[in-house]
């Protein structure tokens, strides 16, 4: 299994909006290939995405959904840079 964090830095006061559009993109990448599991959380000012999925290349794939979801999210974003960290789990508890 390969997991993907994307943090993106918000602007203050807009969770709201970050959360709707945070709940389009689950969708989205709940029907891509190889997908095993999303999760995505507020933490103070950053909206963070943890993904799962089954092959270093379907974990890979997603950077395209990851960039529109950062359009998607423009002038919510404080400006300060997204990050995206990809590693193998070595271990799924469950």
């Amino acid at each position: 299994m390969y997991t993907r964090r994307s943090t993106f830095p918000l602007k203050p006061n807009s969770s709201d909006r970050a959360v709707e559009i945070a709940q389009k993109y689950g969708t989205v990448l709940h029907d891509l290939p190889g997908h095993m599991s999303t999760v995505m959380f507020l933490d103070g000012d950053s909206l963070t995405s943890i993904t799962t999925w089954d092959t270093e290349e379907n974990a890979e794939a997603v950077k395209s959904t990851r960039d529109q979801a950062q359009n998607d999210l423009g002038d919510l974003l404080s400006g300060a840079p997204s990050t995206t960290i990809a590693a193998t789990a070595v271990h799924d508890v469950g």
